[in-house]
């Protein structure tokens, strides 16, 4: 994103007002109407971190709070077939009927359960990436916005077309950013809110294939594929100690164990192939992140320098303004590479199953 200058800095007034801090002061939100904002109440802005965004979008969803109902269901109907399948004893067992109407029964049920838990977790998942992202977008969005505000403030009312219609761009990206988060956490599109700032910049890296045994235990899609081989397990499993594997019950359960297994080997390269990638993602934003902050800091010296030769004559004040357009820029594109990491890791967590 290009920072539009107004005009070169004649003055050292704004000049010093930039080089006070090493870090840019973004501004406060204009008063739109200094008379009619000082006689009106401000309007009250409440806190929000990310956990309490997922909290929200969560326990806001219809169809999430359908899919719990229907895991907390099938929990209890597990439950209660358990109960009744407990009350006959393995050593009364005596025949290929009585042996399906307790481990087949018992299995089902079971796999009925972690089905229904995996498909509201999936969904759950999808909600906590989405309000990741929505939030990453708004924070990103309000910085921007914030920093081309601060620059326009800093030209005392200079005019520039170009200047004010980034701003006004940069605004309304962050509306529609704020917009959307709004509408995960089921509030009104244009509340306003103080978000927490997210830093995974201490996030630590684990070897990639801890990360892949921990999805095979936790990815709701992997866990689901489990069950069902786990079902057709315990109908091979009946059948071959109370009957026999060869017979053609036992020739099916065994066809559709195998095929049950495949779908699982599937679903773990799969799983497989989206955490080494969101992996080296990481490791690749990671990367951005630092060397763009590199380089704003790069930029934020050389403007500093190009200052001191402004006051002693020795750079122009066209050289200044290029100097400052320089920095402003590095300072979006660290925004950009922290939102893109911010992402970056996010999205790895979703792969492993969060």
């Amino acid at each position: 994103m290009k920072f539009h200058l107004l005009k070169p800095l004649y003055t050292t007034t704004l000049i010093a007002t930039i080089l006070s801090g090493a870090a840019p002061v973004l501004a406060a939100p204009a008063d739109a109407g200094a008379s009619e904002a000082a006689a009106a109440a401000p309007a009250e802005i409440s806190d929000l971190t990310l956990e309490q965004a997922i909290e929200k979008a969560i326990t806001s969803s219809i169809d999430l709070r359908l899919l719990k109902l229907d895991s907390d269901s099938a929990y209890y109907t597990t439950r209660l077939t358990l109960l009744g399948t407990k009350a006959t004893k393995v050593d009364s067992i005596k025949t290929l009927s009585s042996a399906k109407s307790k481990f087949e029964t018992e299995a089902d049920a079971i796999r009925d359960y972690k089905v229904a838990e995996s498909n509201w977790k999936i969904q759950e998942n999808n909600v906590r990436l989405n309000v990741h992202k929505a939030y990453f977008d708004v924070l990103a969005a309000k910085e921007k916005a914030d920093l081309q505000k601060k620059y326009v403030e800093m030209m005392n009312g200079d005019n520039n077309n170009d200047a004010q219609e980034t701003l006004r761009e940069l605004e309304a990206k962050y509306r529609e950013a704020l917009a959307k988060l709004n509408q995960l956490m089921n509030e009104k599109s244009d509340k306003e809110w103080n978000l927490a700032a997210v830093n995974y910049s201490a996030f630590q890296l684990l070897p990639v294939d801890e990360y892949k045994k921990t999805a095979y235990e936790r990815r709701p899609d992997l866990v689901k594929a489990s069950a069902e081989k786990a079902f057709y397990q315990a109908k091979v499993n009946y059948i071959s100690q109370y009957a026999s594997l060869s017979t053609y019950p036992g020739r099916i359960a065994q066809i559709e164990l195998t095929k049950a297994e495949l779908l699982l080997q599937t679903a773990q390269r799969k799983a497989d192939q989206e955490i080494a990638a969101n992996y080296e993602k990481v490791i690749q934003a990671k990367q951005a992140m630092e060397e763009s902050s590199a380089s704003q800091k790069s930029a934020e010296e050389r403007y500093r320098q190009t200052y001191i030769d402004y006051l002693n004559g020795k750079a122009s004040a066209s050289e200044l303004a290029d100097r400052k357009e320089k920095w402003l820029d590095s300072i979006a594109e660290s925004i950009d590479s922290a939102y893109q990491y911010n992402v970056a890791v996010a999205t790895l967590q979703y792969s492993i199953g969060f």
